[in-house]
């Protein structure tokens, strides 16, 4: 069995959906379809749950507006009423859960994961129907009946334990079926509260599925032909990379590149499951492929980067000569439940970088009881990713020579071998971009 994952962009519309169709039509072996919501539904469902939150009333306006998208859809697809009823059941279901969150004026997280859900949910049924009415010997399953989690709403960690007996449970029951649909993003807890796996949760859904199964390999369908050396938003003559390590693609994700989920890759690692990155709307097209090979080469892959991040320069004399200081540091992280992305240290100094603001004026409070703070907003980490780089003599001067007169706040190089990543000034990554591209896979 194969598990195929579909994202929103190839899930988009009418016509997306009959390419996914032509697509599954095509698979010999037996298949686990694993959707994303409607391009677009999930910020639509956060801009509603805000208006809900803020007790504006244009919320009735934009729940109208997320189910004509999928009427439109079902009208388009030609489906039988029943279709029609299950989505008229379901938008009396999220009015009424609209409206006591207003009465109640408090949306809790366990809320949020209720009014996300339906994003899953909706376009995984409408699919199901779809594929069923065009022949296809298909079964649906709900995403929270067999994506098990613990109880941290909005970001939930799978119960891979419970999880794995719910996806033996449900085919040993159901093994007949040449297909099986169901929802990605989507989970419950075990009593049966919905849970949502942080956002492009979908890619991990699959990756979960398709190592509970041990399946034979995983394809991530997305709008775009793989994993690219640069996002092509930023750099048009960005390259497709027809194979990468599953360290150098998880690397790519967190620092990153849009096209996986963070979390994706660590399941597939533990099975050794092939992973595709391919082009819906070009399917016979080049694509992606991770394996779990190391490269010998010492060369870039890729150019990565991450927004919206804030530096933190911690400076202090207590450093030097002493034990301790860091520890004392980052307990104050801890305290304020606040990640840490990107450290770099001297004898005197610390730098390091954190995207998570909730806390940042009770975090930088707390550091000047013992050092003092510098706080610089606005900025982007910008990575050099490859196999073997940290080794490399020449890709720390290729870097550092391609963007010579563009103020750097900070360099920081991995624990592993496959990162290289300096900070620069929001105003400066596009060129830095544009830059480090040009220099690596432009010469």
């Amino acid at each position: 069995m194969i598990v195929a994952k579909f994202g929103g962009t190839s899930v988009a519309n009418a016509i997306a959906i009959e390419q996914v169709k032509n697509i599954l039509s095509k698979k010999e072996k037996k298949t686990f379809v694993v959707v994303s919501a409607f391009a677009g539904v999930t910020d639509l469902l956060l801009r509603i749950t805000n208006l809900i939150k803020n007790k504006d009333k244009n919320y009735h306006q934009e729940i109208e507006s997320l189910f004509k998208r999928h009427y439109e859809v079902v009208e388009q697809l030609r489906l039988n009423p029943n279709v029609v009823n299950f989505l008229d059941q379901s938008k009396h279901e999220f009015q009424m859960i609209a409206n006591a969150l207003v009465v109640l004026g408090e949306i809790t997280p366990r809320s949020v994961d209720l009014i996300l859900s339906y994003g899953e949910i909706l376009s995984s049924q409408i699919i199901y129907a779809y594929l069923k009415s065009q022949g296809f010997d298909i079964n649906f399953v709900d995403p929270r009946a067999i994506i098990k989690t613990d109880a941290n709403f909005t970001c939930a960690e799978v119960d891979v334990v419970a999880t794995e007996t719910q996806i033996r449970n449900y085919l040993a029951g159901n093994s007949a079926f040449q297909f099986h649909i169901t929802g990605g993003f989507v989970g419950s807890t075990l009593d049966g509260f919905t849970t949502t796996l942080g956002r492009g949760g979908s890619d991990y859904s699959a990756s979960i599925i398709a190592s509970v199964i041990s399946a034979e390999e995983l394809e991530i369908w997305t709008d775009v032909d793989g994993i690219m050396t640069c996002d092509p938003n930023f750099v048009p003559n960005a390259k497709l990379l027809e194979q990468v390590s599953y360290k150098e693609a998880s690397e790519m994700a967190i620092f990153g590149a849009k096209v996986l989920h963070p979390k994706t890759i660590y399941p597939a690692i533990k099975k050794k499951i092939p992973v595709f990155v391919k082009n819906t709307f070009n399917p016979e097209g080049k694509c992606t492929f991770i394996t779990s090979y190391n490269s010998k080469e010492k060369k870039a892959k890729a150019i990565a980067f991450r927004k919206n991040v804030t530096v933190i320069n911690i400076i202090s004399s207590q450093m030097l000569g002493t034990y301790g200081f860091l520890s004392k540091v980052f307990k104050v992280f801890e305290k304020f439940e606040t990640e840490v992305d990107l450290v770099s240290t001297s004898e005197v100094s610390i730098s390091l970088t954190i995207e998570n603001l909730a806390f940042l004026s009770k975090i930088v409070k707390a550091l000047k009881e013992f050092s003092d703070v510098e706080v610089i907003q606005k900025c982007v980490i910008v990575s050099v990713i490859g196999e073997g780089i940290k080794n490399s003599t020449k890709v720390a001067k290729r870097i550092f020579s391609a963007i010579d007169g563009i103020n750097v706040l900070m360099v920081s190089m991995g624990a592993s071998d496959i990162n290289f990543s300096i900070v620069v000034r929001e105003n400066d990554f596009e060129k830095v971009v544009k830059l480090l591209h040009k220099e690596f896979f432009e010469q």
